[in-house]
């Protein structure tokens, strides 16, 4: 198995999942269908299934046209009633098997209510939508922040050589803000000072590299607590520093 990403509007990826051996393929969050078009069709691949995180439009706006272009299409997404289309419901006790892949539906609540992650434990793959980007997290919409505490701490216990695939290029900007809590953490200086070199796509990450570099994985972490403790907040438990620094990124410029 191959994975692309698939650029689409300003930041988003949808992630192509490509039989090695054959001409079939399947995609993550096609928020728009022609890039997946154009790619499936000078590829002369078949697409099987599509499989959606959650209801954003950025992430379901495509699946209209490909249904329409794959009739026997499969989807797969959360019992959400904002999503149409789909035909098999994904839960935190589905498992769920794609050409050579066997995931595991993770629930990951907290950007939206019903936001899943598929983790592939055999290629050490996560596709985790919204909930963790690069060195940053999704902004709490229609979930909760505990919800997404809860969630982002699922992620982090993953084996640290998981690569994770997100649906945004938000990497350099999420450093900064990483780089403003922890001023005196060389790797995330380092990170960007590389990224800053070119502007290639900066994904996969690994559990291991965020949990070096995001400061939504670190709120248990001695620099990240005395942030807090700067911005007045006496309580400096990680959940309270954790909703702190989600406060001060959404207001973050």
């Amino acid at each position: 198995m191959k994975v692309l990403p698939l650029s689409a509007f300003h930041d988003n990826y949808i992630w192509l999942l490509i039989e090695g051996k054959g001409n079939t393929a399947f995609c993550v969050d096609p928020g728009d269908a022609k890039p997946v078009l154009d790619y499936v069709n000078e590829h002369a691949l078949q697409l099987k299934a599509i499989v959606l995180t959650h209801h954003h439009y950025d992430h379901i706006g495509g699946v209209s046209e490909l249904v329409n272009a794959f009739p026997n299409i499969e989807v797969y997404g959360p019992e959400d009633a904002r999503i149409h289309y789909i035909t098999h419901t994904l839960t935190g006790s589905t498992k769920l098997s794609l050409l050579s892949c066997n995931f595991q539906i993770i629930e990951t609540p907290g950007h939206t209510a019903t936001h899943i992650s598929l983790y592939e434990p055999n290629h050490g793959w996560l596709f985790c939508g919204d909930t963790l980007f690069s060195a940053g997290c999704g902004r709490v919409f229609d979930g909760t922040i505990e919800e997404l505490y809860g969630s982002l701490n699922q992620l982090k216990g993953l084996p640290d050589q998981t690569k994770v695939f997100c649906a945004h290029e938000y990497t350099r900007q999420n450093l900064r803000f990483a780089a403003h809590i922890e001023p005196n953490n060389l790797t995330i200086h380092n990170y960007a000072a590389q990224l800053s070199e070119n502007n290639h796509c900066s994904l996969p990450s690994t559990i291991a590299l965020e949990k070096e570099i995001n400061p939504f994985l670190r709120s248990d972490q001695e620099e990240v607590k005395n942030y807090a403790k700067l911005r007045n907040n006496k309580n400096t438990n990680s959940f309270f520093v954790f909703k702190q620094l989600r406060a001060d990124k959404d207001n973050f410029s």
